[in-house]
């Protein structure tokens, strides 16, 4: 985005009109945006020595002008993101620092060895984690923290409405219509995938609160803690007890089926 950036503060003068006359059309839900919704896929290696596809990261690039729809749409959702999302998730949140939960987690372990405390403590990876959210399901969270029928309608055609083509060594292929997924190379996201994720830390809230699990060092923290949340990468803390421990199984398999 940087080489836009420049581009665009260097021309805004002579862009500028077209610009707005488009965002007026947008609002006023007269642009067709799936004219300028599309993208081209690349796969960038997570290693130098990659050979496998399970080694490579796809990242879709978008037209400019899609982009800068979708930007400032991130900017209108961040400037509530405090309100909107848990306080267990730290990553791509302002105001919030992506260490919070690396140093909640060692003071959580600290805790746990000088108390002579039992608990466990695990790690989740998602797996292919943006590709696989279920448009349903972001949508119904969406309803559900209560954004208007206007706004659920703007995140439906920014991530929906678009076609993309896959590039391998150099070569374009034909263009396609996904069916789930959140884009990596989109700004808006990573905050949707906060909003989705968020329902994990309620799901088990809510559980923690009719006593289906527990969570660890309660006289620190209120109910206990029971999860921290870096975008995809999360921790749970349970008590050692088996029956909780199945629930907790349990609500992790169901937040599983709901969203992906």
């Amino acid at each position: 985005m940087a080489s836009h950036q420049s581009f665009t503060r260097v021309f805004w003068n002579t862009i500028k009109d077209d610009l707005i006359a488009l965002f007026r059309d947008f609002h006023d839900g007269t642009l067709p945006l799936n004219s300028l919704n599309f993208g081209t896929i690349i796969l960038l290696p997570k290693k130098s020595d990659a050979k496998v596809i399970q080694q490579y990261r796809p990242i879709c690039l978008l037209n400019v002008s899609f982009k800068i729809f979708t930007k400032v749409a991130t900017n209108r959702i961040s400037a509530i993101a405090q309100k909107l999302i848990r306080p267990t998730q730290t990553a791509f949140i302002p105001g919030r620092n992506i260490l919070e939960g690396a140093v909640i987690l060692h003071e959580t372990i600290h805790e746990l060895h000088t108390k002579k405390q039992d608990g466990v403590i695990f790690k989740i990876d998602f797996e292919k984690a943006y590709d696989k959210v279920k448009w349903s399901f972001l949508q119904q969270t969406l309803r559900m923290k209560g954004f208007l029928d206007k706004w659920c309608n703007w995140i439906e055609h920014f991530t929906q409405r678009g076609n993309v083509n896959l590039k391998v060594n150099d070569q374009l292929g034909s263009n396609f219509q996904t069916k789930k997924g959140l884009r990596q190379g989109d700004p808006l996201s990573p905050i949707l995938f906060n909003i989705v994720v968020d329902m994990l830390a309620l799901m088990i809230a809510r559980a923690k609160q009719v006593g289906q699990v527990e969570g660890v060092i309660p006289h620190l923290i209120d109910d206990g803690l029971s999860i921290l949340q870096y975008a995809d990468d999360t921790v749970i803390f349970m008590s050692h007890d088996l029956e909780k421990a199945v629930n907790m199984k349990l609500i992790l398999s169901t937040f599983e089926q709901l969203s992906a």
